[in-house]
């Protein structure tokens, strides 16, 4: 939604929510007293990847996993020394809607839990026996804090823009414009952008038209193609409200520095809003972001090797434009924007639950190779790999076919009501040639939720590895 007469543009909006919001987090993430710890954990997803689920998931099994079976939650600090759990708001940041998603995933029969959107936390108080080398002389308790920070995985695609210049953010959104799998939907715009000459007196009516064409062409993208690569990415949500000074645009021959165009033209027009873009992000990342100490990245794979060739090659373009951004931004901009403070970065491929347990080797390695070598060992000890389920829909059997004892899952397919046996296939262990895609037969369905009930209110869900994030998160 356009609106030209309305002065406060989204990203003023999101400067004073943000604001607020930083006073709180600023005090919230000051030093803790002795005996008080505190550990600051974002989450995003990219392609629908379950990012809600796995935050009710996670804060359910933290509450729960001291006084459950080991079996249920195994990695589970503390568990002995326990005392008490509860769930909290984060000040200055608005509180995740736990109650309501947990009660979907219970209720009879269950349901997924609809999507968050915006900013929202969710603070994990965990009292224990003080147990550790900094076991305080003065008490015998100690109090952990698990911040759970909720923000969409589209805010996180304009990390990759603060290491680029205007112009050559604009040659890679060009290329990608023009590429076989994106020409189509942005011929309106790519036609209207190749009349503008930048060095024309501003026009701010002409400028929000092209604005328009442009974000339409990334919601049609995300939309249609199901692409996630898509800058800017505030941009891209269907709900965000755009004003029209704030719009602009990848074009390429508008240059920065000694030949950067006139004050008063279109291509410094598009400049201006492209800094104060920027500005907005840096302040994002810089203030809130960079606070956080440890971030979860959760990738749906699967849906995307179901959808093909090129939405996975979409994928991962935006996860390693995403990890190489971490990786620059850690020592050219640290004195300007501290994301050093992230000490540990989990990457986690989604719905493991939707393969057969001989699989999520493959799920992992494929992730590991749409990432890149060269980022992992440069991160090591920083950054880990995992198959995770935030909560399992299927269960693994075995059935033969052909004499033979053939890995199959139980569950029930969305939108079916009994109960199938299904054989996802085998997962690629690295991404498939370009000649290879017609060979493999992938069977991933997508399953109706599991049916849990009242019993489960006191123990974690079943999951996939969910403990293991939190043993990589705290290591």
């Amino acid at each position: 939604m356009l609106r030209g007469d309305d002065p406060v543009t989204p990203f003023s909006r999101l400067k004073n929510a943000a604001d607020s919001t930083l006073e709180g987090l600023a005090a919230a993430f000051d030093a803790s007293p002795l005996g008080q710890r505190r550990h600051r954990i974002a989450v995003t997803g990219l392609q629908r990847s379950g990012k809600t689920v796995f935050i009710t998931a996670f804060a359910h099994a933290l509450r729960t996993a001291a006084h459950a079976p080991m079996a249920s939650f195994p990695f589970f600090p503390w568990r002995e020394h326990v005392r008490d759990v509860e769930l909290l708001a984060i000040p200055g940041v608005p509180r995740f809607p736990f109650e309501e998603r947990l009660d979907q995933l219970l209720a009879e029969p269950p349901a997924w839990p609809a999507p968050t959107t915006g900013l929202s936390g969710l603070r994990v108080r965990i009292r224990h026996g003080d147990v550790g080398l900094l076991r305080s002389a003065l008490s015998s308790t100690a109090t952990t804090d698990l911040d759970l920070i909720d923000y969409p995985g589209e805010w996180l695609l304009d990390l990759p823009m603060l290491t680029q210049s205007f112009r050559d953010w604009s040659l890679q959104m060009e290329e990608l414009a023009n590429s076989a799998g994106r020409n189509d939907l942005a011929a309106p715009w790519l036609d209207a952008v190749r009349a503008l000459d930048p060095a024309a007196p501003e026009n701010p009516v002409e400028l929000a038209r092209i604005g328009l064409l442009y974000r339409d062409y990334l919601l049609r993208c995300r939309e249609e193609r199901s692409l996630c690569f898509v800058q800017p990415g505030r941009f891209a949500l269907a709900n965000e409200m755009v004003d029209a000074a704030a719009l602009f645009f990848p074009l390429s021959s508008v240059r920065s520095g000694v030949r950067a165009p006139r004050g008063g033209t279109m291509g410094a027009a598009l400049l201006q809003r492209h800094a104060a873009y920027l500005k907005q992000v840096r302040q994002f990342y810089g203030e809130v972001f960079g606070r956080m100490g440890k971030q979860v990245l959760l990738v749906d794979l699967l849906t995307a090797l179901q959808q093909g060739r090129d939405a996975f090659a979409d994928l991962g373009l935006a996860i390693r434009s995403v990890s190489d951004a971490f990786d620059e931004l850690r020592n050219p901009l640290l004195r300007l924007l501290p994301l050093a403070r992230v000490d540990r970065l989990a990457l986690a491929a989604t719905k493991a639950d939707h393969v057969t347990a001989d699989q999520h080797a493959n799920l992992v390695n494929l992730l590991r190779d749409l990432i890149g070598e060269p980022f992992l060992q440069a991160t090591a000890r920083q950054s880990g790999l995992l198959a995770v389920s935030s909560v399992r829909a299927t269960t693994d059997l075995k059935l033969k076919v052909n004499g033979l004892a053939t890995p199959f899952l139980r569950g029930i397919p969305a939108g079916r009501a009994e109960v199938l046996d299904i054989q996802p296939g085998v997962i690629p262990g690295t991404i498939p040639a370009a000649d290879q895609w017609a060979e493999h037969g992938f069977n991933i369905r997508r399953f109706e939720p599991p049916r849990l009930g009242a019993a489960f209110r006191d123990r974690p869900l079943p999951h996939v590895n969910l403990d293991k994030v939190l043993q990589f998160l705290l290591a």
